[in-house]
């Protein structure tokens, strides 16, 4: 008699047989006990785990003579004929060579004919997502009715390719991958009837190979028997790790240590030492991920022995390895290198890419994330260290003295030079030496009462309270009248004021008070305490066109804006009165600039606030004309002749006449009305 594999030797015969497919087999067996058998069933799973053997076992106990509790006696005639493959009423087609359409009518017409000798007429149809779409439309019909004699039993590893229409006329089943220390006790028990001496951790290694299938376990079995069944010493686990490729625990778990460790010259080394020995790059990826996936278990199930089909001995080495790593980073770790196991597979050298792939995740994994440094601050936030970061001024309401601008900076200055562009850092600001500003007394009306006369006093004292003083203007009305000269040492007497003739004015007329700049040293202060209360000590003045310089290095160096700055500096500083600085563009050459500058308007305005120390500052944007350089002019005019000279082109004007268009300064573009 020829050698019959393991495979086909220990297939199971009757329910009781089947491993890992309990859920299956106690509901295929009330079925048969209560006789409520449906016409088709639909068998789904990967490969190797039984779809075609639980099904041979379901035809069997449905035409058993003899049925013990729906388990098949497999000692009738029927059984026999039915495990040696010669019963006729139990017929097996293989989808993947049977696709045409041809075929499929050829069974539906063999369906009409009665069983020979069995109770029913079973079709075991294996791999039917191969049938094509015509295939399955002339099948329909028979599947949803057939004759009460026949049954149909699918079975399919992608049915995801079959037609929802045929699903729904079956009842499906999805059989499960089989357990590691299922695969290993059967494998034990066959090798216990076959004596064959082996080890137990070779079995284990033999049934993680296999990966939840049982024929490939037994097919692997049956190749480690050839290999190496002929020693006296018997199968060990070594042997299995050189003729599948693995890794020995030991090994993998200095490999996995050193990797959520983020020791990457003991992982690179490790790596390097696998290749030499001839191992399998990819089997080793996938057992990398294998194993962080069960550290990864251990350290947040309670009991992961569920969850991993895996040996005692191989739980401990995870639970060893999860007590002195974080899971966040095991987890980043798989996410990783999960998501990049397929470009391994297609990769020219292997082991250059997996080291690569090992060392971008450890890189990733170990790196300090958001989250930490978040919790960090909250735990500092909590402890008070944080109260002194209250104080701190955001930057666009930044203090003119803690502008920062870099030595080595450069502004390009603007073309007009009747200003002036410095380069201005906070060290070198000047200092304007602080003017003490006196206030004459505002015309009041006359007291009807005759006024006691007036005591000399000295210079800048007034009668008026501090509170009814008018607004601070440092950009006086009178800034064309000339300065008094006063000599250094004298006393200057107070200034009076001729009463002007009285008119009847509108109560919103506000009047605006003349305001005398006198030099500090030809005005002493007067040392009474009572006249010093009325004598205002405003801060240091600055001109306009030091408000706007500071202004445009500020949005430069601060704001990091450039191209804002550029256009500012074409801007022509005017006044800085009551508040408010007034900044002019020339209409005609610099109306872009400006439009520029007012679309940022209401952020220069904060800026201006911060830099003047003033919370109601302002900032007005004008246009005049005649405010542009001779060099401006003369660009512009030299634009004006290339107009002229490109509309005397004949081209240009063929052009024009054909789109209908006209020549114009594309910096005027913006400025000019949009024609219909």
């Amino acid at each position: 008699m020829s050698y019959q594999v393991i495979a086909r030797k220990w297939r199971p015969q009757k329910f009781s047989d089947m491993v890992g497919q309990e859920h299956l087999a106690r509901t295929l067996k009330n079925a048969i006990m209560s006789g409520r058998i449906a016409h088709a069933y639909l068998f789904v799973g990967p490969r190797g785990i039984g779809k075609t053997t639980t099904a041979r076992i379901f035809a069997k106990a449905m035409n058993c003579l003899h049925p013990i509790d729906g388990e098949p006696c497999c000692q009738c005639s029927s059984c026999k004929s039915i495990a040696d493959e010669s019963n006729v009423d139990v017929i097996e087609i293989d989808a993947a060579t049977h696709t045409q359409v041809e075929k499929a009518r050829e069974l539906c017409e063999d369906v009409l004919h009665l069983p020979i000798s069995s109770k029913f007429k079973i079709y075991i149809i294996d791999e039917v997502h191969m049938l094509s779409k015509n295939a399955w439309n002339a099948l329909l019909k028979t599947i949803e009715e057939p004759p009460a004699h026949a049954k149909f039993i699918f079975a399919t590893t992608e049915v995801n390719k079959v037609l929802p229409t045929v699903i729904s006329r079956c009842q499906r089943f999805d059989l499960r991958r089989i357990k590691g220390t299922d695969i290993a006790g059967r494998l034990r028990l066959i090798c216990d009837a076959e004596n064959v001496k082996i080890t137990d951790g070779a079995l284990q290694i033999i049934a993680r190979a296999a990966d939840g299938g049982m024929r490939d376990a037994q097919s692997l079995l049956d190749q480690m028997i050839s290999f190496f069944g002929s020693e006296s010493g018997g199968i060990t686990e070594e042997q299995a790790l050189s003729l599948f490729g693995l890794a020995a625990s030991a090994d993998m778990e200095s490999l996995v240590r050193s990797i959520v460790t983020n020791d990457r010259a003991a992982a690179i080394e490790a790596v390097h030492r696998f290749a030499e020995s001839g191992k399998n790059l990819e089997t080793l990826y996938e057992e990398i991920i294998a194993w962080l996936r069960g550290i990864l278990m251990c350290r947040i199930v309670s009991d992961p022995a569920k969850l991993l089909e895996e040996s005692q001995e191989k739980i401990d080495l995870y639970q060893n390895i999860a007590a002195t790593v974080k899971p966040d980073a095991v987890q980043r770790l798989m996410e990783q290198l999960a998501g990049s196991g397929y470009l391994l597979r297609e990769a020219i050298n292997k082991q250059v890419f997996m080291e690569s792939l090992l060392l971008k995740a450890m890189r990733i994994a170990h790196a300090v994330q958001i989250e930490d440094l978040v919790a960090r601050l909250n735990q500092l936030r909590n402890a008070g260290e944080f109260e002194a970061i209250k104080s701190l001024v955001p930057i666009y309401e930044m203090p003119v003295g803690q502008i920062v601008v870099p030595k080595d900076s450069s502004f390009a200055p603007r073309s007009n030079a009747a200003i002036e562009t410095k380069v201005v850092s906070a060290d070198s600001i000047p200092v304007i030496p602080e003017k003490k500003t006196f206030v004459t007394e505002p015309v009041a009306e006359p007291e009807p009462a005759p006024a006691p006369p007036e005591e000399p006093q000295p210079v800048g004292e007034t009668e008026t309270a501090e509170e009814d003083l008018p607004p601070f203007d440092p950009d006086p009305v009178t800034d064309d009248a000339p300065a008094i000269p006063v000599p250094a040492g004298a006393v200057t007497p107070p200034v009076k004021m001729e009463e002007p003739v009285r008119e009847e004015v509108p109560l919103e007329v506000i009047m605006e008070e003349e305001v005398i700049e006198i030099n500090d040293e030809a005005a002493p202060l007067p040392e009474d305490p009572e006249s010093l209360a009325s004598v205002t000590t405003p801060a240091a003045v600055q001109t306009p066109e030091q408000i706007w310089q500071e202004l445009i290095i500020d949005v430069r160096d601060n704001l990091r804006k450039d191209f804002l700055a550029i256009a500012m500096s074409d801007g022509t500083p005017q006044t800085y009165r009551r508040n408010t600085l007034t900044v002019a563009f020339d209409s005609d050459y610099e109306s872009f600039q400006g439009s520029t500058t007012e679309k940022e308007l209401l952020l220069l305005t904060s800026r201006l606030r911060a830099i003047t120390g003033e919370p109601g500052a302002n900032l007005f944007l004008e246009y005049r004309q005649g405010l542009a350089t001779p060099l401006q002019i003369s660009k512009k005019e030299d634009v004006a002749k290339l107009i002229d000279k490109a509309a005397a082109d004949p081209l240009v004007q063929d052009s024009l006449a054909l789109f209908q268009g006209r020549l114009a300064d594309a910096h005027d573009a913006a400025d000019q009305p949009q024609e219909s």
